[in-house]
């Protein structure tokens, strides 16, 4: 009891960063994916009791994390897992942020990156969450605004991915749409890769210019029976 009420004491005097995205609509998404609705349902305005509103969302709107069963078939049924089934676990952990704002549109991270900054910062560790601050955060607008965030964003090379892999880096997470580029989402992209040895992705992030090297990290998904993705609620507790 002694440890759970210095835990709760610490977390109450941490400080709270909000990663996520605020879910509205006309709110930036990948050009595939359906559209985020909020529908008024009933209200006192209207002389009901209460407010409620409808939701009518893409499992991949706003700030949300891919499950393995996004990219990967139910072909291979040992890595095609559904949200409700990836462990909680590999959203809770300890928090890597690395300052990527050199890389501009189109750029990759490089392994050679990867290994720079461990130099620098201390080695990664397995299960991670690794957290790439490239800036773009700073593009997210509703529409019509939205077109500058959802173009030639920047993103994480193969060779980082399976270096990260290797690492046994439980989840990564991006502040643009994707960690793959438009061009490499066309051609060779990571998402298959990491999906299928079941390293986690984290889409949409923000507000990661306010993180330090490390911190506890904590998101947890919808538990959507079948889902192939949930949005999420990301925090940093420093």
């Amino acid at each position: 009891m002694a440890d759970l009420s210095s835990l709760i004491a610490s977390l109450r005097n941490a400080r709270a960063v909000d990663l996520s995205q605020t879910l509205e609509e006309h709110m930036p998404s990948y050009p595939t994916h359906s559209k985020y609705f909020h529908d008024l349902w009933g209200s006192y305005w209207h002389g009901g009791r209460s407010l409620t509103y409808q939701l009518v969302m893409n499992e991949h709107n706003g700030t949300h994390v891919d499950a393995p069963a996004h990219f990967i078939s139910d072909a291979k049924p040992h890595a095609h897992v559904t949200i409700e089934n990836v462990p909680l676990t590999r959203l809770i952990g300890r928090g890597v942020r690395m300052v990527c704002r050199e890389f501009k549109e189109g750029d990759y991270v490089s392994k050679a990156f990867l290994a720079d900054w461990e130099g620098k910062h201390g080695a990664l560790q397995g299960g991670d969450i690794v957290v790439f601050d490239f800036g773009w955060a700073a593009h997210w607008a509703l529409r019509p605004n939205e077109k500058r965030y959802l173009t030639d964003w920047p993103g994480v090379s193969m060779e980082a991915a399976e270096f990260l892999l290797e690492k046994q880096v439980a989840a990564i997470g991006v502040d643009t749409l994707s960690p793959d580029p438009p061009a490499a989402l066309a051609s060779k992209p990571i998402h298959p890769v990491v999906l299928e040895r079941q390293m986690l992705i984290i889409e949409n992030l923000c507000n990661l210019d306010a993180l330090p090297d490390f911190f506890l990290f904590l998101a947890l998904p919808l538990k959507i029976r079948g889902g192939s993705g949930s949005p999420i609620r990301a925090i940093a507790v420093i």
